[in-house]
């Protein structure tokens, strides 16, 4: 899958609709939790993850393409 591919996957699954950018730097990461089954959760990467938290197979890809250009 293309890098660009990986950033509209991720940013379809979003249930926050939080701006692409913040994904690509890593701000915040999308996964699921058994203590809210069928929900995609995005949590800032500051934050406490649910007890179980999986990453999204969108998520793991999201990671591997990494694009942050941090100055």
């Amino acid at each position: 899958m293309a890098d660009k591919e990986v950033w509209m996957a991720l940013a379809r699954e979003c249930p926050r609709r939080i701006m692409g950018e913040l994904h690509s730097c890593g701000e915040y990461h999308h996964g699921t939790s058994s203590r809210f089954p069928g929900k995609i959760l995005c949590c800032h990467k500051g934050s406490p993850l649910p007890e179980g938290w999986q990453p999204t197979p969108a998520q793991v890809l999201a990671r591997k393409a990494h694009v942050c250009d941090a100055a």
